[in-house]
């Protein structure tokens, strides 16, 4: 017995995508300018490897400087009685959020999700005086 249902299949769409326009960016860059670089994937993992404390996250930062993030967040949540959430405290210390970021997580700081985990609007931090030093 053989039953033939191609008749009910419907043809695949073509899918067609528009080409993007010119990306407006806030800030002109030049050409030569960019720091990226191109690595090889064998010194990335080995680079990885060698992270093994905190002291070697710091390291892999390089020029950043971290110390600098997790002051300004501590003097700000001093003047915090209670608690403030991630969106507003990256408004008010005009810092980017990358930055609040990694001073908050590096830092020890105190964090509270509500809501959904991808609204960063969720993150709570709390302005306790036990943050470890």
């Amino acid at each position: 017995m053989h039953l033939d249902l191609d008749d009910l299949i419907e043809a695949a769409v073509p899918q067609t995508f528009k080409p993007h326009g010119l990306h407006q960016f806030s800030h002109p860059t030049e050409s030569g300018d960019s720091v990226v670089e191109l690595l090889k994937k064998a010194n990335v993992l080995a680079m990885i490897d060698e992270v093994t404390s905190l002291e070697d996250v710091h390291k892999l930062a390089g020029d950043e400087d971290v110390e600098k993030w997790q002051s300004a967040i501590a003097k700000y949540l001093t003047q915090v009685k209670d608690e403030i959430s991630l969106v507003k405290l990256q408004r008010v210390l005009q810092m980017p959020l990358v930055e609040v970021w990694l001073g908050l997580l590096l830092g020890g700081f105190t964090l509270e999700q509500r809501g959904d985990f991808y609204h960063n609007e969720n993150v709570w931090v709390k302005s306790s005086e036990t943050r470890p030093i």
